[in-house]
């Protein structure tokens, strides 16, 4: 509307005032003309789609759209969402927009790369969330599970340093447990466990009993020439979930360069 370069996470222009959004069927962001009722149209485009802004834009979580005239609607992202945590309890509407900024990268990647993740694919459930307090973080059957601690700056920082992970971020967790889900999608699913076995190791190792030798040995002392993480040697699934993850950072690193 006015050429003022914006931002993914912007919802407003602070030169012409125009409300932005994500609109994800075009991968872009949008300055929107309202029509009243909690619906807009594209500002300055010859476009008749209707608009909502996604119904967690009332908490300032998400600035992402749907079309259509239902203002009560969630967005593509926001719809993933199983469970959040209580938002009566101080400091858990901060962690949750923490959350969502992150899982909001996290699916512009999906959409970009045209993977499927809202509806179930090949026998597989849909992709899900579940952010919430005193959990293991992990991947399973489709549901990501994040503590909600990992949107604290201190425990995060502390858990990055324990665990001797240099990228320990809420976008990195989403990433690598992302990988895990696809992996069932694109590896399992699609029958191609022999061109998966020949890059990264057979996966019908003993997964515990791998990631327990891990965390009580460390990885072996020449994994930097054969893998891309420390992590990443503790068995194969783990090779595959990181490696998924470090294309997802260099992709966003290219592209903010």
């Amino acid at each position: 509307a006015c050429g003022q370069r914006i931002y993914f996470e912007n919802s407003v222009c602070l030169r012409c005032k125009n409300k932005l959004g994500f609109l994800p069927d075009d991968l872009d962001m949008v300055a929107l003309q309202p029509l009243g009722n909690g619906l807009f149209r594209i500002n300055g485009r010859r476009d008749t789609r209707t608009l909502a802004l996604c119904a967690n834009a009332e908490q300032e979580v998400c600035n992402w759209l749907t079309v259509g005239e239902d203002p009560t609607r969630l967005c593509d992202a926001c719809a993933l969402n199983r469970i959040i945590p209580n938002l009566s309890v101080p400091g858990n509407l901060i962690a949750w927009r923490d959350f969502e900024r992150a899982k909001k990268r996290l699916v512009y990647s999906l959409l970009r790369f045209e993977l499927p993740f809202n509806e179930p694919t090949e026998g597989k459930g849909p992709l899900a969330f579940d952010f919430v307090q005193n959990a293991m973080t992990g991947h399973l059957d489709g549901l990501i599970t994040i503590d909600v601690m990992e949107a604290n700056a201190v425990e995060r920082e502390r858990q990055r340093q324990h665990f001797g992970e240099p990228y320990r971020s809420l976008l990195g967790h989403l990433r690598h447990e992302s990988g895990h889900y696809y992996w069932m999608l694109l590896v399992e699913a699609a029958g191609r466990q022999e061109d998966f076995r020949a890059l990264f190791g057979d996966e019908r190792a003993d997964y515990g009993a791998a990631l327990a030798r891990h965390h009580a040995e460390g990885p072996p002392a020449d994994w930097h020439d054969t893998h891309i993480s420390a992590y990443a040697s503790a068995h194969p699934w783990e090779d595959w979930a990181e490696t998924w993850a470090l294309y997802m950072h260099m992709v966003d690193s290219i592209d903010a360069a």
